[in-house]
């Protein structure tokens, strides 16, 4: 019933490449290690090509762009030849996958171009040769860059412009290659979950479940259901409409007989589709007897992969996540392990093939998406405490082999160094991650790093590389990176030879920097430090958590340096002092993710040590977090901050891991959450709500509320810190700090809680009346509507009624032309007249089958009109949403606006005031210093008086002296 098959991965190598690279590493490792057993480095397997000249890109772009404007505005020979030529130098551009990672939105020429093709691709007098040139092209770029295709898929809604040019290939029946291009293409729009599913939806469905079923089988047929497993993943509304559909009985037998395909991506794709529609067979397939089988297939299918067919590698990875990773009922946002993967470890196969998925890590190009997908589920195996240390032993004990002499975790470590670009950030900071968990199991036990084939000193360079990168706020990437770093340097600093290299690279200067860079610099200190009713503007969702995590792991990186340098633990103790670090702290805690809390926790117990650090102003700052709506900058939805305007919308009909197979979320603690939220934040009514089901819900709140304290409490009383002697002391230090204010902040809420409900309960009393009123709206709307359709039936009545009318008429002209025929055999004169008769029957004839025809014309153009209606009806709907969607965020905005511009103005009047009290300040001062000269003058005045009578006293004086001495010599002689 199952795909399951052996797993060969074979892999070339050169025996005399391989010894000539081993024995240029050790030379420049040689100071490190002893020993590498690396075969070829990553940057020698993925060589790329030489770099084309900066500014042949812009050209290229610039070209298209041009040529696409040009044929939009006139779609003339010469301009098609143009398009064409541009084209054509655009796909042998992005024929590198190198160049086409390095592609970005940011450039304005490639963004242009893009926003013509759904409009050129629609256009009816757009050729085949050009249409082929556009598949072609888009295919290239969204299979390799990841934000440039969930642009196309969202932003630009290009799947209904490339299942237009689908319908037309069939209308023109322009043969299965020029198929499959464009199926190739929805496949991998269609992957990304911001897809908004519009009119053209149904038909698609339709046509790709149609495929699906038919019989024989066509080639195009992979990629047909594996389109409808994107669209059944990503949106519950797929999931009903494929539900609803005719053929659907049909479909889901097909489902079950596919199981035992050849082709793996159809495989994988059916049980996918399984898991979302068919519940029977969902129960049966996934059951405790059966999943053990789901489970190898899965892996047969993740690490075989399949070279005809695209995408299966990234399919089989989300499977496998949904199947083991599902999310916590009871604590929103906290991965635990789902149902269908209790036994996971229990499975002979299990440590065999992680190791398999590994190694494709060595054979996969890591700049594609399969080596991305990899990466995120060997992540999510981690994030379990179940998982994390059997998954990282078997990946660090894949031993080389003879067709593969790199392990796994030396790819992974290459990888940690890339340099591709902006699209290929992500893979080197997924690497860095996984990177920190193996070398984590692997240094803790002994507290020394094993022989893995990695040199310490390359772990060292790519520690200084990320401690390295520019302080940019504006590149979300660089300051995970940074985070990742010092990550990564208090892993490795538990082995004493690391740790004596890292007190260089890790300066007590560098660390200084740091600090001083996020106390100055992240907008979350001012944030805190304001009244909670002055907290207006947002914050930025990754440089606020991303900063928080980095003083969160200098702390821990400090903590394990102090005992070993001087300079580190004075570094140490003045970060702990520092009150800066509190808005650090108290965010972490109001608004982290579980790892988050937990790291901000683990820095309060050594915070604690310091005997004046103010507890008390943490525990105001969470409780001021508490009492205000939570800002947008929580670490749990920073991925939702870059979708657009439409994949919001579309959030309600979205699919979560692990909510295919046997969650609840009605019952779950997230609704319960987004529910109270909705109530006391956004003040949403809640219509026919009882008060008893609102006093439930809150009181299922603070149920929640308690043991989740509890839970914290526990966690504090496991992690005592360095310094404190004894539990009790720690306990005690915590719960005077925390446990009042957290309390007394229950009870404030829980009362204004219990005042808004009394509020609610009212306006819930007058919303039934106008839910009674809009009921009765409905229901004319309904009469209005059959109304309508009675005057439908009436119109086909009428038309079946002419199409007897005719029937009859042909049956009279039969009988006519009998009658006529035995005229003609009784005289020639007799069958003259009838001649004229049936002539002007025939006449007559004709005119009432044109008068039918019109009259069948106009019903039909009377029925697409009606449905063309129904349709823009629907659309028009839909913008009108959007449109106060819009105006409501507009009117914040400017709402937002006026307060910065009166508080502005007040700013201006003050800084006024300011300047006339500093000029008249200046105007007292220069008077003064006017009356300072004057006094100054006479006293110089009186100064050189002084002087002269000085002069005077002293020639009186001399002249005094010649006088007693001439005395003396008169008296002498006498």
């Amino acid at each position: 019933m199952y795909l399951v098959e052996e797993v060969h991965i074979c892999q070339f190598s050169d025996t005399s490449t391989h010894l000539l690279t081993s024995f240029i590493t050790k030379i420049r490792h040689l100071l490190w290690t002893t020993m590498e057993r690396s075969s070829f480095r990553t940057s020698q397997r993925f060589q790329r090509d030489p770099s084309t000249p900066s500014n042949e890109p812009d050209s290229i772009f610039t070209l298209a762009t041009t040529s696409a404007a040009r044929y939009v505005s006139n779609s003339s020979a010469d301009n098609t030849t143009r398009l064409d030529e541009a084209l054509s130098g655009m796909i042998r551009h992005v024929a590198d996958v190198d160049r086409v990672t390095r592609l970005s939105l940011k450039n304005a020429q490639l963004k242009e171009f893009l926003s013509y093709t759904p409009v050129i691709l629609n256009a009816s007098t757009t050729n085949i040769m050009t249409r082929s040139k556009f598949y072609r092209l888009l295919f290239s770029i969204a299979h390799h860059n990841i934000p440039i295709r969930r642009f196309m898929a969202g932003e630009l809604r290009l799947l209904g412009a490339v299942f237009s040019c689908l319908k037309a290939s069939l209308r023109e029946q322009l043969g299965p290659q020029n198929m499959i291009d464009i199926l190739r293409l929805l496949q991998v729009l269609s992957y990304e979950k911001n897809v908004p599913l519009e009119h053209w939806a149904n038909e698609l469905i339709s046509f790709l479940m149609q495929e699906v079923i038919r019989e024989p089988e066509p080639e195009w047929m992979p990629y047909c259901i594996a389109i409808l497993c994107n669209l059944a993943s990503a949106s519950k509304s797929a999931c009903k409409r494929i539900k609803i559909s005719s053929s659907y009985k049909k479909f889901s037998r097909q489902l079950m007989k596919l199981l035992q395909h050849n082709a793996r991506i159809i495989v994988v794709s059916s049980l996918v589709l399984i898991g979302y529609l068919d519940e029977k067979v969902r129960d049966m397939v996934y059951c405790t007897e059966n999943v053990h089988d789901t489970f190898m297939c899965t892996f047969n299918v993740l690490t075989i992969g399949d070279d005809e067919c695209m995408m299966t590698r990234q399919i089989a990875a989300d499977l496998l996540r949904r199947l083991v990773v599902s999310e916590s009922s009871i604590i929103p946002g906290i991965p635990t392990l789902a149902s269908t993967g209790k036994n996971v470890l229990n499975y002979g196969f299990f440590i065999g093939s992680i190791q398999q998925t590994a190694r494709l890590l060595v054979t996969l190009d890591p700049r594609t998406e399969e080596s991305s997908k990899i990466y995120d589920l060997l992540l999510a195996f981690c994030s379990l405490q179940q998982l994390r240390s059997p998954v990282c032993q078997a990946i660090i004990r894949c031993q080389p082999t003879e067709t593969q002499l790199t392990t796994p975790i030396v790819a992974i470590t290459e990888t940690c160094g890339l340099k591709y670009g902006e699209s290929t950030e992500n893979i080197t900071l997924k690497a860095i991650k996984l990177l920190s968990h193996l070398l984590k199991e692997c240094i803790e036990p002994q507290e020394q790093m094993p022989e893995i084939g990695v040199p310490r000193g390359q772990l060292i360079e790519l520690v200084a590389t990320c401690l390295d990168e520019a302080y940019d706020p504006q590149v979300s990437e660089k300051i995970q990176k940074l985070q990742l770093g010092l990550r990564l340097a208090e892993v490795i600093s538990h082995d004493e030879q690391c740790r004596q290299l890292l007190l260089n690279v890790c300066s007590a200067h560098l660390c200084h920097e740091i600090a001083t860079w996020q106390f100055s610099k992240n907008p979350v200190v001012g944030y805190l430090t304001k009244p909670p009713k002055e907290r207006l503007e947002p914050l930025d969702p990754e440089w606020t958590i991303y900063g928080i995590g980095i003083i969160l792991e200098l702390c821990r990186l400090l903590a394990v340096l102090k005992d070993h340098s001087k300079v580190h633990k004075d570094q140490y103790w003045k970060l702990l002092k520092d009150e800066r670090i509190i808005p650090f702290l108290a965010y972490g805690i109001s608004y982290g993710d579980q790892e988050t809390v937990q790291q901000a926790f683990l820095t309060y117990s050594h915070c604690a040590q310091v005997p004046a650090f103010p507890s008390h102003l943490l525990s105001e700052m969470v409780a001021s977090c508490k009492s205000t709506s939570s800002p947008s900058t929580s670490s749990s939805n920073i991925a939702s901050q870059k979708e657009s305007t439409e994949s919001k919308k579309e959030s309600d009909d979205r699919v979560g891991s692990g909510e295919i197979f046997f969650t609840d979320e009605r019952s779950s603690q997230r609704a319960l959450d987004d529910l109270l939220r909705k109530v006391t934040l956004e003040g949403m009514p809640l219509k026919d709500a009882k008060t008893t089901e609102v006093f439930a819900a809150y009181e299922r709140k603070i149920q929640m509320l308690q043991l989740r304290e509890k839970e914290l409490e526990q966690q504090l009383k496991n992690s005592r810190p360095i310094g404190v002697q004894s539990t009790q002391d720690f306990e005690v230090s915590i719960a005077h700090s925390l446990s009042n204010e957290f309390l007394d902040f229950l009870d404030i809420q829980f009362s204004q809680n219990t005042s808004k409900i009394r509020e609610l309960t009212l306006e819930c009393e007058s919303l039934r009346e106008r839910n009674t009123q809009l009921t009765d709206h409905m229901t004319r709307g309904n009469l209005e509507m059959e109304q309508l359709k009675i005057e439908l039936k009436d119109v086909k009545q009428k038309g079946e009624t002419i199409e007897q009318s005719l029937g009859m008429c042909i049956t009279e002209k039969s009988g006519l032309k009998a009658q006529l025929n035995e005229l003609l055999a009784n005289s020639e004169r007799t069958a003259q007249t009838a001649q004229m008769e049936i002539s002007k029957l025939n006449a007559e004839l004709a005119q009432n089958v044109a008068r039918m025809e019109v009259f069948l014309q106009e019903n039909r153009d009377l029925k697409r009109g009606f449905e063309e209606k129904s349709v823009e009806y629907e659309v028009l709907k839909e913008h009108v949403l959007q449109i106060d969607a819009e105006l409501k965020a507009k009117q914040m905005e400017v709402e937002r606006a006026h307060l910065q511009t009166s508080a502005a103005e007040q700013k201006t009047l003050a800084k006024e005031k300011e300047l006339v009290e500093a000029e008249r300040h200046l105007k007292l001062y220069e008077s003064r210093l006017s009356d300072r000269e004057r006094d100054l003058k006479s006293c110089q005045m009186e100064v050189d008086r002084l002087r002269i009578d000085l002069e005077t006293a002293r020639q009186n004086l001399q002249k005094l002296e010649q006088l007693r001495e001439a005395m003396l010599s008169l008296a002498s002689s006498k």
